[in-house]
């Protein structure tokens, strides 16, 4: 992926099916893409976040998937409707999107919502080997892994000491003047603090964090509340999350994409979780390594030869 990349596909589809621009965008050239990182999830998602400028105009979804496997050299895997599968997505569904400066995955999204039936939403996730999947949820439920979450710190509860012990100056008196002996001069019950204090089970502020978590990321999938997606359990300060990956990224993220480009929030009481462009291991049109010379003492130093390279 490159960070100087300034000529973005843009394409212009007529209704009816036909080009207007006459062929799409051709695909990345071979050698244009970025060095493997080493985690195949992070290399598919570098392509996929890749600036776009496009549009589609009653397009097949079938045509708009290949373009953009085309266009990014990403590994995609589309679950389409077919014998064995009723829900799945149509390849012959048409849509209309337009996306202007943004990113592929991001025009991935739309094209999800637009082919949306109204009975079952889209979605995508990382598969294990890399590949993106994307179809309705009902069909990327089927592809669960268990993750743990400690949520010790958030079980953690500061003591808060409103009361202190208060010292009883006649009796501090009476002490010094040959009184009896013994007594202690703060009144009140020192465990009285201890005792009063009302704290939560740590279960029961689990059982609240898990509450927070079942009702805004994806409600409708949780198998506590009748779903096909994931169950949480919680056991001695961990979560144990048995989900899809699409559930997984909006609880925490991806460990292998930085915090910096992961963006959180709530749409309608709902968690949302979008991942931006990483520009870390990019590289800018126009420049490249090149071999140095200087004169160090009269003699001659060649970059990266012996004696150079500082």
């Amino acid at each position: 992926m490159r960070t100087g990349l300034v000529g973005i596909a843009v394409l212009a589809l007529a209704a009816g099916g036909a080009w207007a621009q006459g062929q799409p965008a051709s695909p990345l050239p071979s050698g244009d893409t970025a060095a493997s990182t080493g985690v195949p999830q992070r290399d598919t998602l570098l392509k996929l976040t890749r600036p776009i400028t496009v549009t589609f105009t009653e397009q097949r979804l079938e045509d708009i998937i290949s373009f953009i496997r085309d266009y990014t050299g990403a590994e995609i895997e589309p679950l389409w409707a077919d014998d064995r599968n009723t829900d799945g997505l149509d390849r012959d569904r048409t849509v209309t999107v337009t996306i202007t400066n943004g990113t592929v995955l991001r025009l991935i999204e739309a094209v999800l919502a637009k082919a949306s039936d109204g009975f079952s939403d889209n979605s995508w996730q990382m598969s294990e080997t890399g590949e993106i999947q994307i179809g309705p949820k009902s069909r990327l439920n089927k592809f669960r892994r268990v993750q743990l979450y400690d949520i010790n710190d958030l079980l953690m509860e500061v003591p808060e000491y409103a009361e202190v012990p208060r010292i009883d100056l006649q009796s501090v008196l009476q002490s010094s003047q040959g009184g009896s002996g013994g007594q202690s001069p703060f009144s009140g019950d020192q465990n009285q603090n201890t005792q009063d204090q009302k704290r939560r089970e740590r279960g029961d502020k689990a059982t609240e964090i898990i509450d927070i978590l079942t009702q805004t990321v994806e409600p409708e999938q949780w198998q506590e509340g009748g779903g096909t997606g994931g169950s949480i359990k919680y056991w001695q300060g961990t979560l144990i999350v048995n989900a899809p990956d699409y559930m997984h990224r909006q609880i925490n993220g991806y460990p292998y994409w930085p915090s910096r480009l992961t963006r959180t929030g709530t749409v309608q009481n709902r968690r949302y979780v979008s991942l931006t462009t990483d520009n870390g291991i990019s590289t800018i049109d126009g420049f490249e390594n090149a071999e140095a010379t200087a004169v160090v003492g009269g003699h001659i130093v060649r970059s990266g030869g012996p004696g150079g390279g500082g």
